[in-house]
């Protein structure tokens, strides 16, 4: 057979199948309408029998029901062209799209989830319980903050040079771009599955990022508080639907899994320098006054 010869009908509901870039399974043609309600793990798809698919079929169709039923009580968006993840509380549904046109999932069916900075735990949740990690973002930025204040006193300088011949800014001094890497660069959520074609689906949220010529630390630490707070609505509306009246528990940075509680530590011998960095970024509004107290609380080991 051509690749442009007229091709059965689909074998599922007898519609035509396209003559260009037709989809298979065990090698029959199937039809985009058909193929196109395909929502499972890759690997699950890429193992896909006929059978196996019609199973699939009769899952998709008692789905719908739940589409139908579906309201929307939180969005969370990661961004224009990233994930979005819509909630229904009242049934206690989720579903990883804008609108309910793709799987929907119960809360139930969610076993765990995990969310990291990189590599860095920043938040678990399961039956046992939600762990928040402490994050060592905010600190590690405000470390660049030197850095950070000698590229733009480097852009003054070269700005002044730029005008000694003729007053005017000619665009003679080279121009230095800031190229030092962010604190992290995505958050990285998975959610974990006991669903007959969904084990572990997995979506990314860009962390923020510094502006090559004129970069900030308050900038920066501004954009990452949003997008916590983004990250925070996530695992709020995950435990509304799935792990209702869990508590959650704060734990040490980077102590996965081990469910130690954070306490309070001593004092570090600079301790007053790093409060007025907090007190700054207060007054900034990059943090709340709440959040400075209970950080100047930690910091004195009160």
């Amino acid at each position: 057979m051509g690749l442009f010869s007229k091709k059965p009908p689909c074998p599922i509901c007898g519609g035509k199948i396209p003559l260009i870039l037709p989809s298979k399974i065990e090698g029959e043609y199937i039809c985009n309408d058909c193929y196109n309600k395909i929502d499972m793990d890759a690997d699950k798809e890429s193992n896909l029998t006929m059978q196996g698919f019609r199973g699939y079929l009769a899952f998709y169709n008692q789905n719908q029901i739940l589409k139908d039923r579906f309201v929307v009580s939180e969005r969370i968006d990661f961004g224009l062209w990233d994930t979005k993840i819509i909630f229904d509380y009242q049934n206690k549904l989720f579903c990883m799209s804008k609108n309910p046109d793709k799987t929907v999932f119960e809360g139930s069916q969610l076993k765990s989830f995990t969310i990291r900075e990189d590599s860095t735990p920043l938040f678990e949740g399961s039956a046992a319980g939600i762990r928040r990690y402490t994050s060592t973002v905010t600190e590690r930025a405000m470390a660049m903050a030197p850095q950070i204040a000698q590229i733009a006193a480097n852009k003054r300088m070269a700005r002044t040079l730029d005008r000694l011949d003729d007053g005017k800014v000619n665009n003679s001094a080279p121009v230095q771009y800031f190229d030092i890497p962010e604190p992290f660069q995505a958050f990285h959520v998975e959610l974990h599955f006991d669903h007959p074609y969904w084990t572990v689906l997995k979506c990314d949220m860009d962390g923020p990022r510094f502006n090559n010529t004129l970069p900030d630390v308050n900038n920066y630490l501004r954009s990452y508080q949003q997008s916590i707070e983004e990250i925070e609505k996530l695992v709020a509306a995950l435990r509304t639907v799935a792990f209702p009246g869990m508590a959650e528990q704060s734990v040490g940075p980077g102590m996965m899994g081990m469910g130690t509680l954070h306490t309070n530590m001593a004092p570090p011998t600079d301790a007053i320098e790093e409060i007025k960095k907090y007190k700054t970024l207060m007054e900034d509004g990059v943090i709340s006054q709440q959040e400075f107290e209970a950080k100047k609380k930690q910091l004195l080991g009160i």
